[in-house]
């Protein structure tokens, strides 16, 4: 098998033909204006490829150089790897021939493990939607559908944009709830900047207010019939009032009004509170395989002390400081 660098401006239509008509399970990380995002905020040189037999696409793959010397399928999102135009060839099969035009070192996020080294810690879970709001609300417990009526009676409301003013108002959430965790927040830059160069879906803001305060916010992206929640942040103060059970019903019927056929919580720790929290919404759950091309060291984000020294510090400062360092921690 040969490799095709993608001319995503002419390539595009033969791209997300592959894509949609796929037997494989696609993301929001399969769609090619990420490479251009990340390379033009981050500098990180990325490459989209069609992966072909006998001058035939067989597969399509994209990865982003996050050093000189490794790439990764796909930093800042959960998933990646390689999508078949159809079963000819097993996934195994094409990346051993892919592999070959790797670089030394690699990273690949993907639902089967491309390696004999790779983490199993995330789990992805996703909906396959019904046709209407009504049909997808009868699917969950009656208690769950108890919360989302309480949380409307409380009277938060819910807006949906793409607008500078909707990412200042998540920001100031999502910066404070991630002091509070521990962990240092993305930039401003790096959701304005998404938002400038995202093509071929929709980046939508959801902000909730209850009266005229900001208590939570989340970013949706969309590639074709794929909706992912990729980051949400409530006030946990707030948190009685059922603000991220609004959130994410608002957020599936988005999906539902917009036709797509899936809507993605995006990633979670195994036996997380989070990932408990996601499946009283009766998602699909499938392992995430972190594969490498080598035994990994210690991550930065498994030091739990760290977490609990960056609660410490004046919101000031870690948004200050957390920026230059989450940008570059994919």
């Amino acid at each position: 098998m040969e490799i095709r660098k993608v001319n995503i401006d002419k390539d595009f239509e033969e791209w997300n033909d592959i894509i949609i008509n796929s037997p494989d399970f696609y993301t929001i990380a399969h769609n090619p204006s990420l490479i251009s995002f990340l390379d033009n905020f981050l500098g990180w040189k990325g490459e989209s490829f069609f992966i072909e037999k006998e001058s035939k696409v067989v597969a399509v793959y994209q990865h982003t150089f996050t050093s000189d010397s490794k790439v990764v399928s796909m930093p800042h999102f959960s998933y990646g790897g390689i999508i078949r135009k159809d079963d000819q060839f097993s996934k195994q099969e094409i990346f051993k021939s892919l592999q070959k035009f790797l670089p030394n070192q690699f990273e690949i996020r993907e639902f089967e493990p491309y390696s004999k080294h790779y983490d199993t810690d995330k789990i992805a879970t996703y909906l396959n939607l019904e046709k209407t709001a009504e049909e997808q609300l009868a699917i969950f417990k009656s208690n769950h559908r108890r919360k989302i009526k309480k949380a409307y009676k409380n009277e938060l409301e819910v807006e949906i944009s793409n607008s500078k003013e909707a990412i200042l108002s998540f920001y100031e959430v999502y910066s404070k709830n991630m002091l509070r965790l521990g962990s240092p927040p993305l930039s401003i830059k790096f959701f304005n900047n998404l938002s400038n160069e995202y093509k071929f879906g929709e980046m939508k803001i959801f902000v909730v207010r209850y009266g005229n305060q900001v208590i939570g916010g989340s970013v949706v992206l969309s590639y074709n019939n794929f909706v992912e929640d990729c980051w949400l942040s409530t006030l946990s103060e707030y948190n009685n009032l059922y603000t991220s059970v609004l959130l994410y019903w608002e957020m599936i019927k988005y999906s539902i009004e917009i036709e797509a056929k899936y809507f993605s919580f995006g990633r979670s720790t195994k036996d997380s509170s989070l990932l408990h929290f996601k499946k009283q919404w009766k998602p699909i759950e499938r392992q995430l395989y972190f594969s490498f091309s080598e035994p990994q060291k210690v991550s930065l984000k498994k030091m739990t002390f760290l977490t609990k020294i960056w609660k410490l510090l004046p919101l000031k400062i870690a948004n200050f400081v957390g920026p230059k360092i989450a940008d570059k921690l994919y």
